[in-house]
């Protein structure tokens, strides 16, 4: 069973961005095999963390089934949620039967990797403006592609007690400008804030055993990048911070709403002015849709406005489908894995630092992502987030039994 979580965790993030739902094979077989659990019943030894994780997944599943119950959304609007409780036993599964840590760590380098060689295929040899990898929009793939990235850069630390250090220091650095690689020519502005965010953690966790110094070099080599990537011929952060800054300087114009930051906007604006008719519970998304029918036929909204189905940033979209409710169940999902992660990484055992790293990470680029897209409305977004998130936490529980 060891060997089957392994490989199962390797294949999660390794086929995540290069094969079309290459992250369900993993999180099914996981799946299916903890009803082992059944008729094994092996010794957990849950404690009050445990408890803690799996009550935060419980409650964001129960609150957001029972507003769709609620509101009558129809029946694939429950597919999203239930992932949160599906994860459930395959935490528990991982606690029981722990994968190797090296599993885990090739496994989001090669995730990396791959997603971004298809991406320079699709972006050399299809001439696709805006590569997206396996995954259906490049938004979502560059947000992967930056989150593999930086989980593989916080798991430096680990490889340093490893027999073959630069085998793996190699591997990881390379998943790490990799998965930057791939979020920087998909073209997706709102995973480019993570980089900064998540350098700085992974800098100042690190200046905690090699000093200061180690901030300075650390933000001194991202500065580099980061000009590099500017002045190259083409470059697509230049491009779009150009397209960017020109869209803003128009949003009083009535033809930006057309434009991505200008929909954004609208999208945002309309998200807000109608939760604040029904705070508590919101509208549910058919509710909120037809609420957007009304506001159109009214001509307050553009037509493309209207159609999207989400309001383009997970915060605002609770709050107007689940209202005030749902937005807290949100926060849980989101802040209390992150403060259990944080006080392993401040107060715990060594051997758990570049996993619990790693779940702040996590935690940090989703809520980043958030706030210029729904990432948990499609399957790739909620997948990528609770089921990482149970991998690492299984690690970092091992890691401290094993200390």
């Amino acid at each position: 069973m060891l060997r089957l979580t392994s490989v199962c965790v390797f294949l999660f993030s390794a086929l995540s961005l290069c094969v079309g739902s290459g992250y369900s094979l993993g999180a099914v077989v996981l799946l299916l095999s903890s009803t082992c659990l059944l008729w094994q019943r092996p010794r957990l030894g849950l404690q009050r963390q445990d408890w803690l994780l799996i009550a935060a997944l419980l409650t964001y599943c129960l609150v957001f089934v029972a507003n769709m119950l609620y509101h009558g959304d129809p029946g694939r609007e429950f597919d999203m949620p239930l992932r949160a409780l599906l994860v459930v036993p395959v935490l528990l599964l991982l606690l029981a039967y722990p994968p190797r840590p090296g599993a885990w760590w090739s496994g989001v380098a090669v995730g990396a990797i791959a997603g971004a060689a298809l991406a320079l295929w699709q972006f050399t040899m299809q001439d696709m403006p805006r590569p997206q990898g396996s995954t259906s929009n490049a938004i979502h793939y560059g947000n992967v592609s930056m989150l593999l990235g930086m989980l593989s850069l916080s798991g430096l630390e680990w490889a340093r007690a490893q027999r073959r250090v630069l085998a793996w220091r190699v591997l990881l650095l390379a998943g790490c400008l990799a998965g930057v690689f791939g979020s920087v020519i998909s073209g997706s502005r709102g995973g480019w804030v993570a980089l900064p965010v998540c350098v700085l953690i992974i800098a100042i966790q690190n200046s905690r055993i090699h000093g200061l110094r180690y901030v300075a070099i650390t933000l001194s080599a991202v500065a580099m990048l980061a000009a590099i990537a500017w002045y190259l011929p083409h470059s697509p952060i230049r491009a779009r911070t150009a397209i960017a800054v020109t869209e803003v300087e128009k949003m009083n114009e009535a033809s930006n709403a057309t434009t991505s930051i200008g929909q954004r906007f609208e999208m945002w604006h309309t998200a807000l002015l109608l939760s604040s008719e029904r705070p508590l519970l919101g509208f549910g998304r058919n509710g909120y849709l037809q609420e957007k029918q009304e506001l159109a036929a009214e001509g307050k909204i553009g037509i493309m406005t209207r159609d999207n189905t989400n309001a383009h940033n997970d915060y605002l979209d609770v709050l107007v489908k689940r209202g005030a409710v749902g937005l807290l169940a949100l926060f849980g999902l989101f802040l209390l894995p992150l403060c259990l992660f944080a006080r392993a990484l401040r107060h715990g055992a060594a051997s758990g630092h570049p996993f619990a790293l790693g779940g702040v990470v996590l935690c940090a680029c989703y809520i980043i992502f958030g706030l210029t897209t729904s990432s948990l409305t499609l399957n790739i977004g909620i997948i990528m987030l609770v089921f990482p998130m149970a991998m690492l936490w299984a690690l970092l529980r091992h890691a401290q039994r094993g200390t």
